[in-house]
């Protein structure tokens, strides 16, 4: 998001536009513009960082669900997280329904305790 805001900031603010067609940018080497330079590549870090982080927490989350007999959860999110391939958004949201509802791997499978009933004993 910086580095969009950054971006238009700069194209708006630092700089004239000319030329034939009024397509041309020339930037004032001012602070502002430098500033905006900072912004954009700052903001480009962060989600660059962002993306491994999710790919990772991605991975993991497949890893996890693996370990599980039913494998509901890790068809979900093989296909929820190849399709990022044409849907950006579409990894993000399968991992929160997964992060807010899926199994955990780790943790064996508990069983109820038996129902006890206190009829008199025969």
């Amino acid at each position: 998001m910086g580095a969009i805001v950054g971006t238009i900031l700069l194209l708006a603010c630092g700089g004239t536009w000319g030329g034939w067609n009024g397509g041309d940018f020339v930037p004032t080497m001012d602070a502002f513009f430098w500033w905006m330079v900072g912004l954009i590549t700052t903001g480009a870090l962060v989600a660059v960082s962002g993306a491994i982080v999710q790919i990772v927490a991605w991975i993991g989350a497949l890893i996890n669900t693996y370990a599980v007999a039913d494998k509901t959860w890790f068809v979900v999110l093989l296909i929820g997280g190849l399709l990022g391939v044409a849907v950006a958004i579409a990894p993000f949201v399968v991992m929160v329904v997964y992060l807010l509802s899926g199994p955990d791997g780790d943790r064996p499978a508990t069983v109820p305790p038996a129902s006890t009933t206190f009829a008199p004993a025969s």
